[in-house]
């Protein structure tokens, strides 16, 4: 579980979090949601320790972010996946190398070892004959999975998904999705997912947050989303053409 409190956040003076004080929980897809440049990014940035809150905590179960020190913190991203907005492969690198590549900075294992894990996660995400491809060789969606595949490699408690259905068609965003949420109950992961589309939170929003503003307005599961009292989250909600009818 990752829980924040009291977190502020602003660049040049010009606050962009607002007290922001949420939980996320294991095994559940954690969706956060809310118009561009409400924070949502910067939210994520903050959980992942890529960027510094102003003041406030960000915990990972009982370890402070805060109170880690530099070699503590990267020990500790042994136990983060990350699945960037681009997918982030390296152009330059096999489909089976880029699996790999978090292998190489946080594990000690034989060539051998890493090829049998990068393998067994590209089976896992269903890239088959697919190892010595280069991302150029591969659709978008496919590149998703091996992005999901290197997320994964070192079988993290944490993780990350900035808007992972960017650039994908409706039936491959589908399919992403759906192997982001198997992934997150198999593994029973604390995933987080900074998204746009609604079509995932109403599919595998297990809980969902809404920002505006840099403030946290609500938070909830998709089963009490369309009712909500909100009326900020009412109109986030309306202004997308698949919910306008849908809200109370």
């Amino acid at each position: 579980m990752i829980r924040v409190e009291h977190l502020y956040k602003s660049f040049d003076g010009v606050p962009v979090l607002k007290d922001i004080s949420v939980g996320y929980e294991a095994g559940k897809c954690n969706m956060i949601i809310g118009k561009s440049g409400s924070g949502k990014t910067v939210l994520l940035k903050n959980i992942m320790g890529l960027m510094e809150p102003d003041s406030g905590e960000v915990w990972y179960g009982d370890s402070r972010l805060s109170a880690m020190s530099y070699q503590e913190r990267n020990s500790f991203r042994r136990n983060i996946g990350v699945l960037f907005q681009g997918s982030a492969i390296f152009d330059f690198a096999t489909v089976l190398e880029n699996v790999m590549f978090p292998m190489e900075f946080f594990t000690d294992w034989t060539r051998e070892q890493k090829v049998e894990r990068a393998r067994f996660c590209l089976e896992r995400v269903e890239v088959l004959n697919a190892e010595d491809k280069y991302p150029s060789e591969l659709s978008g969606g496919m590149q998703k999975r091996v992005g999901i595949a290197r997320a994964i490699a070192l079988n993290p408690s944490f993780l990350f998904c900035d808007e992972p259905n960017s650039g994908l068609d409706p039936h491959t965003s589908i399919l992403i999705d759906q192997l982001i949420s198997e992934l997150t109950k198999e593994y029973n992961m604390t995933t987080i997912v900074n998204t746009h589309d609604m079509n995932s939170i109403l599919e595998i929003g297990d809980r969902i947050s809404y920002i505006d503003e840099g403030r946290l307005l609500w938070q909830g599961s998709k089963d009490n989303l369309l009712t909500t009292d909100c009326t900020e989250l009412q109109d986030f909600l309306r202004s997308n053409t698949l919910l306008r009818d849908r809200v109370k």
